[in-house]
This record gives C-alpha cells, structure tokens and sequence, in this order.
C-alpha cells in the first residue's frame, strides 16, 4: 500500500479531465483552509475554469494542493492581450515551501507564450493571502502593483478591465481590492496569518498596506508580465539554487578528515 513521503508532484490537465475522487479531495482540502464557501460555489468557480495543476504527494498521489487557471483574450486601450487567470490556488501546509507549483506553472505559461510570441501576455490574480501575493512578488520581474513602483497606465488598465469583467460592483478601483457584497470565501484564523516580523519584508508589509481587509477575504488584483523576461529570471534563480546545492555537497566532500590520535 501507498503511504505519503512529503514529496510534492504535479499534474497539469484539462479540468474536464478530474477524476470525481480528485474533485472530492479538492473540496476536502479547500473547506479545510477556507471559510464562507459552498461545495456547491466551489464547483461552479471550477467549472468556469479549463485548466488545472493539481498538486500530488509523490508516495500515495493523494491531492495535497491545486490552482486553477482559465485563459481568454482581450482588448484594451487598444492593445491586444491574452489573460492567464489564476483562481483557487491553495496548498496543505505541510508541504508550504515545496516549488511543485511554481514550476508547473512556469512551464504553462511559457508554452502559452510560444505559442503566441507577438501577443502580450498577463497573468491575472487575485490575493486574499500574502502567499498567493508572494508567488507573483517573486516570480515575475515585472508585476503590479508593487510596493517600489507607480503602476504604469497599461498595467493598472488591464487590472481595471479585467477586475469589473469579473467582480462588478464589488470591484472598488479606488482601492485596488475587491470586496464581496456576499461571502466569497476567506482564509480561516491562523492560516498564514501575517505576524509583526513578517512586516519586514517589503512585498508582505505592502500587501498588508494595499489590503487591510485581506483577513476578511477582499482580494487585491494584480497581474504580471510573461515575456522573456520571465523565462530568464526564472533561470538564473533556478542557477543560482542549484550552484548553491552543488557548493554544499562539495564543501562537505572537501571536509578534512580528523586527526588520528597519537
């Protein structure tokens, strides 16, 4: 029998594709982590979307985490521009840290990209949490908003566009949040919540500034540039761990041996 090693693995499949037992374990795992949510509004948030990672433990293949993406289209100020829209995106907190999505989700969106090399792509997401907010701060070099930056005018557009396609009235521009009329789900107390230390890091402290109702389930709006960009800062951090790796186990190969007794 298949026991759980801790490991994560992914999955990247049609959501038309889920297994009735992966679905199951999907809504076990988000009703575990959220408040406010239907197992009803659950699968209608998922039949609106057509792809989805699912995150499996590499020992048993039960579902430990998954995000769903949906991809369409769209026009404004006059720009052309594809839209990867990232919505429940959640991950059991014993495997917080691992980089199963990250990487699945890089590779998604760069075969997107070369399959549309003249057309702007931007990811779109929205954040109740400073993980989901963090996954974006630090995997996209060019992302808004942002707490070093002014938004330029295209970018704060397409968040504008896309936040009232999507949320309505509940989109407050103003702010750059959304805050639902009626509960659309929120984290449930002492999920990630943000201690005073974690304010030192300038992506979580603007997060928390931009989003002050963050706990109450308002989500900030944000999207990030996929481009070449992308695919180079992506690898060279991927470089830089595994030189990182390299230099450890050959530091601890080159340990001298001790000293023999006399």
């Amino acid at each position: 029998m298949a026991v759980k090693n801790g490991e994560l693995c992914s999955r990247t499949l049609p959501v038309s594709a889920l297994t009735e037992t992966e679905i199951d374990q999907m809504w076990s795992l988000f009703g575990d982590y959220y408040a406010d949510v239907t197992r009803e509004r659950f699968l209608q948030d998922l039949s609106n979307k057509q792809y989805l990672i699912l995150l499996l433990d590499r020992g048993d293949s039960s579902v430990q985490g998954f995000s769903t993406i949906q991809v369409f289209e769209r026009e404004v100020l006059g720009k052309n521009f594809i839209s990867v829209y990232s919505g429940d995106t959640l991950i059991h907190r014993d495997y917080w840290g691992q980089t199963a999505l990250q990487k699945a989700f890089f590779v998604f969106l760069m075969k997107l990209k070369l399959k549309n090399p003249l057309t702007t792509v931007w990811w779109f997401l929205i954040s109740k949490g400073y993980k989901t907010y963090m996954l974006m701060a630090r995997g996209c070099p060019e992302y808004w908003p942002r707490h070093d930056k002014a938004t330029p005018v295209w970018p704060a557009a397409v968040i504008n566009a896309l936040a009232t396609e999507k949320f309505g009235d509940d989109w407050k521009p103003a702010l750059g949040v959304i805050q639902f009329a009626d509960p659309a789900g929120r984290l449930k107390e002492g999920v990630a919540p943000i201690y005073p230390d974690l304010l030192n890091v300038d992506e979580i402290r603007y997060f928390n500034e931009r989003n002050p109702g963050h706990a109450k389930g308002d989500e900030l709006c944000c999207v990030g540039r996929i481009d070449a960009k992308l695919a180079a800062y992506y690898i060279g951090k991927l470089s830089v761990k595994m030189w990182r790796r390299y230099s450890r186990r050959l530091k601890h190969t080159l340990q001298p041996l001790p000293a023999s007794a006399e």
